[in-house]
């Protein structure tokens, strides 16, 4: 059997994990009620899906843990 190579991930999410929250967020928008009439021609279709997909991922963000900060670089910025 071929082994895996471990793959760096700097915010701790793996492969694994994005799929897991790609699912659970498709799970989401599968048990939201159908859009009215008013809501199906093109623009305010689009709208109204980004506003749905922009509130189901920022309450999946903030469920997720937090496992330290990466260090500013330090050094002279040029003037």
């Amino acid at each position: 059997m071929e082994e895996i190579p471990f793959r760096f991930s700097p915010d701790g999410l793996d492969e694994g994990s994005i799929d897991a929250l790609i699912s659970e967020v498709a799970d989401e928008l599968a048990e939201l009620p159908p859009a009215t009439s008013a809501l199906l021609d093109g623009t305010a279709l689009k709208r109204r899906n980004r506003r749905v997909i922009e509130r189901t991922l920022n309450g999946t963000v903030r469920a997720l843990n937090v496992h330290g900060q990466a260090s500013a670089t330090t050094g002279t910025a040029a003037a």
